[in-house]
């Protein structure tokens, strides 16, 4: 696997399911809680001595979140929102496409999936 990918943590599956539990979402929505799930289990992981994982910074989970919607994995929403701060985008919102709810292995490897030549 690539990048993220490539870690113990999958956060795309993580993604997959937010977007089942919250039906849509932005980028930004899912990125904060992705971090709070990480933090979440590194202080479990802490308590059995186990490395942490890594969290992804914004930009690093914003070029993932980007291979879900090259896949079809997600589709744009009409909603969109004012950013927190005004130099920023509004906040365009996703929701799971049929592929994206029946989709297992793009999730896990995004670029692995749209690139199977790395392999």
């Amino acid at each position: 696997p690539w990048g993220r990918g490539a870690s113990e943590y999958r956060p795309g599956l993580f993604t997959k399911q937010y977007f089942v539990e919250h039906d849509e979402a932005c980028a930004a929505d899912v990125y904060y809680a992705l971090s709070e799930e990480i933090r979440r289990l590194n202080m479990a992981r802490a308590e059995i001595g186990e490395a942490p994982f890594k969290r992804p910074n914004y930009s690093s989970f914003a070029k993932y979140f980007h291979w879900f919607k090259l896949l079809g994995l997600v589709e744009p929403t009409d909603r969109r929102e004012p950013a927190i701060y005004d130099f920023l985008e509004e906040r365009q919102f996703y929701r799971l496409t049929d592929k994206g709810k029946a989709e297992e292995a793009a999730w896990q490897d995004p670029v692995r999936t749209a690139h199977p030549e790395f392999g």
